[in-house]
């Protein structure tokens, strides 16, 4: 082949491979678009635990999973409370929900144990865990971490 005819075929596999790549960035950015994200990909009827702070009160209750995450868009937190949730996970949340029994904005997420049952808020156990069980120290979270290292040490083996 010729030097001319080299520079031809380079040319048009740059060419070639160049329409592939726009073809697929299309088609993912089109298929990826359909796909629900953010609180839209939060299934209505999914439930999670809250429980007042208010000592008087202490209600605790099942909440609409993406209602409770709207009410945070909604409602987002101080520049100083953003950053003390970013360096803090343990903390207890920003942006405290009205109790719907004492009425007062002192409910945060919170975990009801799977051991023992009880509801307790998210970090309540400083620098561990934010589901660790404050009562019998069980944390969902770290079982099944657990078992995935274990399951993994065993499909090595």
């Amino acid at each position: 082949m010729t030097s001319d005819k080299k520079k031809l075929v380079m040319l048009g596999t740059i060419v070639v491979c160049f329409g592939l790549a726009v073809a697929i960035t299309a088609y993912h950015r089109h298929k990826e678009g359909s796909v629900p994200r953010g609180i839209e990909s939060i299934k209505r009827g999914d439930m999670i635990w809250v429980k007042c702070d208010n000592a008087e009160c202490e209600a605790e209750y099942l909440m609409d999973k993406r209602d409770y995450f709207e009410y945070l868009e909604d409602n987002p937190p101080t520049a100083e409370q953003f950053v003390a949730m970013m360096t803090d996970p343990n903390i207890k949340g920003a942006t405290p929900l009205v109790c719907k029994d004492c009425g007062q904005k002192t409910v945060y997420r919170g975990e009801k144990c799977e051991k023992c049952g009880l509801v307790f808020m998210r970090g309540t156990i400083r620098h561990d865990f934010a589901d660790r069980c404050p009562e019998c120290e069980y944390s969902k979270t770290e079982a099944k971490r657990k078992k995935a290292r274990q399951n993994l040490a065993e499909s090595a083996e």
